[in-house]
């Protein structure tokens, strides 16, 4: 609901009496899209009302979909001449339609949008919202020719012959879209299938009508049945299974071996079979599906990249490949098991690093708690509130970061894990992605991103405010996915042109793509729809930055021959300046002290540099020798300082006001000790941990050693540090240790 206190709002010049009383009234808005219906009380973003309405006002869309933050839900709006036909429907695996074909006045429902966004602009001081309204309001209807109804039948028409115990037959009503789809989108559209039809069943020598209006949901509800009867043929164990559309129904049982069937009809016929074979009951209803999306591909070809219609094409391909596996008797077993054996590589825990004695200081840290995980990953570790989340190749587990304790454990088959939010990712081999609630170690939602799994994935999050909780997951490769939290659905699919593979940003709404090309693409976290695109005659192999409203992307192959900084404003994409690199980027560029820091040259050795720069103007500010980023360094930003922290054993900070070295500090000898996984530093309460041989903790304003670790002997592969300040080491031969600051002596001299 749009509605907004302006009790203290007054008529004044700006805001005079005539438009105050427009903008107090919103409520018409609400009976205008929701009608009579209660179904979902929640509206879409405002914002995005308006600007799809003045698309449908101009002709330039006939369609719109707004997707809400709250359900997973989306309205969908469709001209259709002078009015608008609006439509409300779940988005999850089995979607709901709780509004269908609402006709209203398109023009009525312009004046409600500019009224209840002008509300919104007075009580919230809206600027960008109030110039929407008035370009809503001052919007002429365009005339639009509608796309013409195809009518279209597959299946059966007639009578089968005798034997034949159960076949479908139906008649759709498809409206192919005009909205334009660039190139490289794949996208969710649930209202693309709630097209009308009519679908009729034989049984024998009787012809039933099983639903008139939106057949696909119907049909979806039967293939999930099918799903469920075919897992418990594969289990070998009997079922039985109910599920509806609307007054739709569908029961299938399987008692030991043998499949029934009861189809309910919208109009409350009944049609029951009984004792068939599972793919007697099967085959029929995955060949009407396999028709059925057949023939809305046809008609609309860009229907074809609908993340919908595909993940539905690849159940039915899965369902019959079980089917015609399961018929076939080809097992065998392996003649030689020894050979395979012998050639399994077997994997070596890395060996203790020797302790590095520092300057002693005032802090002590203590043990806490110790566990050993077998197949312990530094990469599979994350802090999540007041647990940790260990991965191994066998199992996924919760431990309390107080006590060490376990608190939920989960058998894992080698899955590569990404922690979202309070959600944990699992992505399997096959493309299979589980998401399990790190609260109380349950798998909730499971889907299927692709047959097969390349590259190291990586995961944004890609909801707040107004968007909905979405996982932003990229394969490392071509393929970038939104996987709603709270369903598991995906929302749409992104494919990238270049050979490098997809590096992605976020950056509010907008997520930034750069996968080995010459573009730069700006997507709608929100949709997948490429809002912008950066072209240039070179590569782009980093992620951007993006600082302010300006992001700045690296141009040229790392180590290559040449580079170059483009400053892009963030929402409209229009190039702001270029600036060349004296060499090649060597590394991704970084934010810090208001400036964007771009290593380059030396490939990767001596003669490396840091060129620092202005992203307004993209002048630049200073350059001084890289300490090691092009080396694999990592670095955090300390009030204006940037402290890096090399492979070559020192941490170093540079001033962010002329790039001066401030301090530098040598904690490990890079030829004889080991090197941790990570070189990220950590700067929590004040202090400066670093990882080299052992962690170090240091404080940041001048490198001064705050601490002389005792007790530990792990290579910091990973480090945490809680906002209490507790600290939490893990080696990758398996062990795992908390510490906690411990009690000091200081001597008190009194009078």
């Amino acid at each position: 609901m749009y509605k907004d206190p302006l009790e203290s709002i007054t008529a004044t010049p700006q805001h005079p009496p005539q438009l105050l009383a427009e903008a107090c009234s919103v409520d018409p808005l609400e009976v205008l899209l929701r009608g009579d219906s209660d179904g979902v009380q929640e509206l879409p973003p405002l914002s995005d009302l308006v600007a799809g309405v003045i698309e449908l006002c101009e002709g330039a869309r006939d369609r719109v979909l707004l997707p809400l933050s709250g359900l997973p839900a989306e309205f969908a709006l469709q001209r259709d001449g002078g009015d608008v036909l609006v439509d409300c429907y779940g988005t999850d695996s089995t979607p709901e339609v709780y509004l269908r074909h609402h006709r209203v006045s398109l023009s009525q429902l312009r004046r409600a949008c500019v009224q209840a966004a002008r509300a919104v602009a007075l009580s919230r001081g809206h600027g960008a919202l109030a110039q929407l309204a008035e370009r809503a309001a001052a919007v002429q209807l365009a005339a639009v020719i509608p796309p013409p109804t195809v009518l279209c039948s597959g299946g059966l028409l007639e009578l089968p012959e005798r034997d034949v115990p159960l076949a479908f037959g139906f008649q759709l009503r498809l409206r192919p879209s005009r909205s334009f789809q660039p190139a490289g989108r794949d996208f969710a559209d649930v209202h693309a299938l709630l097209f009308d039809g009519e679908l009729w069943a034989f049984s024998g020598q009787r012809r039933v009508a099983l639903v008139r209006g939106p057949v696909l949901l119907a049909t979806q509800r039967m293939a999930a049945a099918v799903r469920a009867l075919l897992s418990g043929w594969q289990s070998g164990r009997d079922m039985h299974v109910r599920l509806c559309s609307g007054d739709f129904s569908i029961a299938v049982r399987l008692t030991r071996g043998l499949a029934s069937l009861e189809l309910c009809s919208d109009s409350g016929r009944r049609v029951f079979i009984h004792d068939l074979s599972v793919p007697q009951l099967a085959q029929p209803i995955l060949r009407l599906c396999t028709d059925m999306l057949r023939k809305l591909v046809a008609v609309d070809r860009s229907q074809s990249r609908n993340l919908r219609v595909s993940g539905l094409r690849h159940e039915l391909r899965w369902m019959r490949r079980l089917i015609r596996t399961r018929e076939r008797r080809d097992g065998f077993v392996n003649p030689d098991p020894e050979r395979l054996r012998m050639t399994s590589p077997t994997a070596e825990a890395p060996a203790f690093a020797d302790p590095v004695t520092a300057r002693p200081g005032r802090l002590r840290y203590n043990e806490r708690w110790s566990v050993e995980l077998e197949g312990l990953d530094a990469a599979g570790l994350y802090a999540c509130d007041d647990r940790l989340l260990a991965v191994t190749p066998k199992l996924i587990l919760a431990i309390d970061c107080r006590t060490g304790e376990g608190l939920w454990s989960l058998d894992n088959d080698r899955a590569q894990a990404l922690l979202v939010g309070q959600v944990l990712l699992t992505l399997h081999g096959d493309g299979e992605l589980r998401l399990t609630d790190t609260r109380l170690g349950q798998v909730y939602a499971t889907t299927r991103l692709t047959t097969r799994l390349s590259g190291v994935p990586v995961a944004l999050f890609g909801g707040g405010g107004e968007l909905p909780p979405t996982a932003l997951i990229s394969d490392g490769h071509k393929s970038l996915w939104s996987v709603d939290l709270r369903t598991g659905e995906l929302r749409f699919r992104y494919r990238s042109r270049g050979a490098a593979g997809i590096r992605m940003v976020r950056a509010g709404r907008v997520l930034l793509v750069t996968s080995g090309d010459g573009s730069v693409d700006a997507l709608d976290i929100a949709s997948g729809e490429v809002v912008w695109r950066h072209w240039a005659d070179t590569r782009f192999c980093l992620p951007p930055v993006v600082i302010g409203q300006v992001v700045v992307a690296v141009a040229g192959e790392p180590n290559g021959g040449h580079g170059e900084l483009h400053g892009i404003e963030l929402f409209t994409g229009q190039s702001l300046w270029r600036t060349p690199l004296p060499k090649a980027p060597s590394a991704p560029p970084l934010t810090a002290g208001g400036l964007v820091v771009a290593p380059h040259g030396g490939g990767g050795g001596a003669g490396a540099q840091l060129l620092a720069v202005d992203p307004a103007q993209g002048h630049p500010r200073f350059s001084c020798a890289d300490p090691g980023l092009a080396e694999g360094g990592r670095a955090v930003v300390y009030d204006d300082q940037l402290i890096v922290n090399t492979p070559a054993g020192y941490v170093q900070a540079i001033a962010m006001a002329d790039g001066r070295a401030c301090w530098r500090q040598l904690l490990s000898n890079p030829v004889t000790d080991d090197l941790p996984r990570s070189l990220r530093p950590v700067v929590r309460r004040g202090m400066l941990f670093v990882p080299a041989a052992q962690v170090h903790v240091l404080r940041p304003a001048d490198g001064a050693v705050m601490t002389k670790f005792m007790g530990c002997d792990l290579v910091p592969d990973f480090v945490h540090v809680d906002d209490l300040g507790h600290l939490y080491v893990a080696e990758e031969s398996g062990h795992l240790r908390a510490y906690g600051t411990g009690p000091n002596l200081s001597l008190v001299l009194s009078s």
